[in-house]
């Protein structure tokens, strides 16, 4: 084998072996550490290895390249295509720069269980779009400088045209600064309409109610009205059953058997917080009887309605069958004569 044979048998042999470990962190090693860094909590080296997708790719090609393609391709080749080498350096290390921000938010989110918000992601890519963009003209000599005066001097023109959008977008940034609501809480607002805060967008906020519908509410509209806010400081809330007996019924006894119909109703319906211990409380008395409140725990705003069933069900159920008298009614009669 010929000395020639032989140099060209290495060099195919560390293009093959670059370009493999290439592959190997890309596709194997970054999603080990991706899923390590997701199940411990560590937010910044996952948004790290996230961004890392295709780098260690691209990086071995330019290793290559830079290393073997003197003996590969002919130099007038190289000098030709190397501007175009250069500009792909740049963008990716922009890109790579651009995608660690945007990634750095989403896990704080999703770790903190904020759920995904539309209106940050779309203002991440946009800056990030921007930013490439930037470095695209840069790179190819474009002057900045007028083009950024152009808009300025049309910013103006621009505001007046986009007044409510602008508004609206501003007071989704101010929702989510303000932290007044974020995704997955459950809101009332002052207009009756009630659901689930699934996304906040660039101009509206997207609630879906429990019927399974979805109600878009201008952003602006949601920092001006009252918002009923069930799932802050805590999810969990009061659950009141409301209840009557018979005038001439055992209160004590009834109090016993709503106790104990109420603590099996939270430890056995899902949504109910089964170390809360119930209360009982009696809060009327009148011709047809007396009435009383039981009062449960829910985990959430939608736990509560499970719960208040189990318990119309179970609690009426056991007092006809203890022989506790319902209220009585009564009907007035009059005579016209």
């Amino acid at each position: 084998m010929t000395t020639n044979n032989l140099n060209g048998t290495v060099t195919i042999a560390l293009i093959a072996l670059i370009l493999l470990a290439g592959l190997i962190l890309d596709w194997l090693a970054r999603p080990r550490v991706q899923r390590w860094a997701d199940a411990r909590n560590r937010i910044v080296i996952e948004a790290i290895a996230i961004a890392l997708g295709g780098q260690f790719t691209f990086w071995a090609l330019v290793v290559t390249l830079r290393l073997f393609a003197g003996q590969l391709v002919d130099a007038t080749i190289i000098a030709a295509w190397q501007p175009a080498l250069d500009l792909a350096i740049v963008l990716a290390i922009t890109i790579f720069i651009v995608r660690l921000i945007t990634n750095l938010v989403d896990s704080y989110l999703r770790h903190r269980q904020i759920g995904n918000i539309s209106l940050i992601n779309n203002l991440l890519r946009g800056l990030g779009a921007l930013a490439v963009g930037g470095t695209l003209l840069v790179s190819y000599g474009v002057p900045l400088g007028p083009l950024l005066t152009v808009i300025a001097g049309s910013s103006l023109g621009l505001t007046l045209a986009l007044r409510e959008p602008l508004a609206n977008f501003f007071a989704g940034v101010q929702i989510i600064a303000s932290n007044r609501v974020r995704p997955g809480d459950f809101i009332r607002l002052a207009s009756g309409e009630e659901g689930i805060v699934t996304d906040i967008r660039w101009s509206d906020t997207y609630i879906r109610q429990l019927a399974n519908n979805i109600i878009i509410v201008p952003n602006a509209q949601m920092i001006t009205q009252i918002v009923t806010n069930f799932s802050r400081p805590e999810p969990e809330l009061a659950v009141l059953v409301d209840f009557a007996v018979g005038a001439d019924a055992d209160l004590a006894r009834t109090e016993a058997i709503a106790l104990e119909v109420a603590r099996a109703v939270l430890a056995e319906t899902p949504g109910g917080v089964a170390s809360f211990e119930p209360l009982v409380r009696f809060n009327a008395i009148d011709a047809s009887g007396i009435r009383f409140t039981v009062v449960l725990r829910g985990q959430s705003f939608p736990d509560q309605f499970p719960l208040r069933h189990e318990l119309i069900k179970r609690l009426g159920e056991r007092l006809r069958a203890e022989g506790i008298t319902p209220p009585t009614q009564i009907v007035r009669l009059q005579n016209d004569e």
